[in-house]
């Protein structure tokens, strides 16, 4: 036994008593030097930073995301198609309700420190919920404050309170051909989508969906999601609310001039709408070998045509000089022209024209029932819960004794609502919808 251990304690001291092997150290010329990160910004005057760069920080948390839900309510026929509720009476009668929520995405831009924001109609239309996020994560919900659907101007206002960097307003009328313009937006709550061009037209009259309008054409994409949000300058002032793409037209964009919205915003947060004001006279289209032309047919006594000397058979040349060939491109075009504003007309009378400046009033009270009146030679009597046509002078659609039930698809129970209604749509074409034995038609009128 006393071997055994004689021979491991040996064992240990042989193996035990080595040198300490010294760690290697690396050879300083195989180091590798650390590396210097950039700087997360640029360092004041780099030549990064470009007047686009400048511009795009005035404002960009001013931009913010417009989420919105909508609740669709469709009809489901007898066999089996689905409409929206209202398009189609069969489906409405006969068939049966189906609801659903869907939800949208777009743009819009604070004006007011308040929290009044500016988007487009079309972003916001039937919403039910309406949520604003802005670039630093936060949502809120907003509420419609008002808006006009022909202009596509829509205002909201975030209903917590508190106080919200707002834009700098430019002045369209003063954007210039060829000058560089940035289309921004806040897209899918993606921060700041933005891209740039150039300034191609600065009163372009084209008719997108509701009617002719006044636009500034842009070769400046603007992206899906960027609807609503702000056309800005190099100055970073917004310009231009970024409205529509025409699909046919690859690059090109348009926007509705900042002026345009600036004129309507006191009214819409007033009373919700648009409010436009009354020339005091009215016109037709008319058609010979040169065209396509708006003849006055009627000047109100006392009104502000009048004074200014416009006579019947005058031919409309130019609204504010922008050129008119129908009724519904010079309703659209004064349409963001509230009562006091001052509006330029230039008329020919025979081989002379005119030029003159009118003060714009509200109109008359039942303008509406005389613009069908004496247009078409309408007139109305209430009986129990509808109105029934008591005169026409078009008996070859609309006859005496047919029923009014809806115009477009709202449903018409009064002639306080008739009016109403016409004044709210003057400019546009509407569709009535009569009743005459036992069969619903309908009709469809330029108003």
């Amino acid at each position: 036994m006393k071997k055994i251990f004689l021979f491991l304690a040996m064992i240990l001291m042989i193996f035990g008593c080595g040198e300490e092997k010294k760690q290697e150290q690396p050879s300083k010329q195989n180091q590798t030097p650390p590396q210097a990160e950039a700087p997360a910004q640029p360092k004041a005057g780099s030549s990064r930073y470009s007047p686009v760069v400048d511009a795009v920080k005035k404002i960009e948390n001013s931009v913010v995301n417009i989420r919105t839900e909508k609740l669709v309510r469709t009809s489901v026929g007898p066999f089996g198609r689905e409409t929206i509720h209202g398009e189609n009476y069969m489906n409405d009668f006969f068939g049966y309700d189906r609801t659903y929520k869907t939800q949208s995405l777009g743009s819009g831009f604070i004006v007011r420190t308040d929290g009044t924001i500016i988007t487009n109609y079309h972003v916001i239309e039937s919403a039910t919920k309406i949520y604003v996020i802005t670039t630093d994560n936060k949502s809120y919900e907003a509420r419609l404050v008002g808006g006009d659907k022909i202009l596509d101007i829509a205002v909201l206002k975030i209903i917590s309170g508190g106080k919200f960097p707002a834009v700098k307003i430019g002045n369209s009328d003063g954007a210039m051909l060829g000058e560089t313009v940035i289309a921004m937006g806040n897209p899918y709550g993606l921060n700041s989508s933005i891209t740039t061009g150039v300034v191609s037209s600065v009163k372009r009259i084209i008719n997108i969906g509701n009617g002719y309008s006044l636009y500034i054409q842009t070769d400046a994409l603007i992206n899906p999601g960027n609807s609503g949000g702000p056309l800005i300058n190099l100055d970073g002032e917004v310009i231009g609310i970024n409205s529509a793409v025409v699909q046919e037209a690859q690059g090109i964009g348009f926007s509705i001039p900042i002026n345009t919205a600036m004129r309507v915003l006191p009214e819409i947060l007033k009373t919700g709408k648009v409010t436009a004001g009354y020339m005091g006279f009215s016109a037709r289209e008319l058609k010979d070998k040169d065209g396509i032309s708006l003849v006055v047919t009627r000047v109100e006594k006392g009104s502000n045509a009048e004074k200014i000397g416009m006579q019947t058979g005058d031919r409309v040349l130019q609204v504010n000089g922008l050129p008119v060939s129908s009724i519904l491109a010079m309703s659209n075009m004064l349409r963001s022209y509230p009562p006091s504003s001052v509006v330029q007309v230039v008329v020919q009378r025979g081989s002379k024209t005119f030029k003159g400046q009118i003060l714009l009033t509200e109109y008359p009270d039942n303008y509406g029932i005389s613009v069908l009146r004496n247009t078409y030679g309408l007139t109305f009597t209430q009986k129990d819960d509808y109105l029934v046509i008591s005169s026409t002078g078009i008996s070859e659609t609309v006859q005496e004794g047919d029923v009014l039930v809806a115009m477009n698809e709202t449903e018409i129970k009064d002639i306080n609502h008739l009016n109403s209604y016409i004044m709210d749509n003057m400019g546009t074409e509407i569709m009535m919808t009569l009743y005459r034995y036992g069969q619903l038609f309908r009709v469809k009128f330029q108003l």
